[in-house]
């Protein structure tokens, strides 16, 4: 069952624009530029003493990764003994108030990777694509020595929006590119995608 989130912090601008195109206040999702700020983020909110909120939930999202839920949550356990667990979620509760950490992947593979993995299978990819993408790939492999499985993920998701747009050269604004991402798949399926994680109001 999927979360209400009164308040959203999430690692990227695209997830805030995907997050606005389904119906979430702008006003109440803040970007914090990676996995790690959110997660600082969830700590400072849980050491806090003045919530932001009387009661409700704030919800922190972050990506699975190659660490999954276990590994968030197992990290985690070791400073902060009071969290309630229940995948894909990890919170603390005070009163009526919630700060719910969603860690967003593919549940059949203990919530690794990103929401892009999960994007990808509804993207209808043809070999000449997924030919581009594959030396892309082994290019970034050489020169990086090693990329987790969601910078693969979100490598092949963003080149594959990229290559099948009409229109490459406007994919440079994140704002551009997620219009594209609702052109290619319906947003009923994104929304789905969302819905199985927090829910829309």
């Amino acid at each position: 069952m999927a979360i209400s989130c009164d308040r959203i912090f999430v690692e990227g601008a695209t997830e805030k624009i995907i997050l606005s195109k389904l119906g979430f206040n702008e006003n109440n999702i803040e970007v914090r530029f990676g996995k790690g700020e959110v997660i600082k983020e969830f700590k400072k909110y849980l050491s806090s003493s003045m919530p932001i909120l009387k009661k409700g939930n704030v919800c922190f999202v972050i990506d699975g990764d190659d660490e999954g839920y276990k590994g968030v949550y197992d990290t985690l356990k070791k400073d902060i003994k009071a969290l309630d667990y229940s995948p894909p979620y990890i919170k603390m509760c005070k009163d009526n108030l919630c700060y719910v950490l969603v860690v967003i992947g593919d549940k059949n593979n203990d919530f690794k990777g990103c929401i892009e993995t999960i994007l990808l299978e509804k993207l209808k990819i043809d070999e000449k694509i997924n030919d581009v993408i594959h030396r892309v790939l082994e290019y970034e492999q050489q020169k990086v020595g090693h990329l987790s499985m969601c910078d693969r993920d979100k490598i092949r998701f963003y080149l594959s929006i990229f290559l099948l747009s009409g229109e490459p050269t406007l994919l440079y604004l994140s704002k551009r590119f997620t219009e594209e991402l609702f052109r290619i798949v319906e947003e009923d399926v994104i929304r789905n995608i969302i819905a199985d994680f927090i829910e829309i109001k």
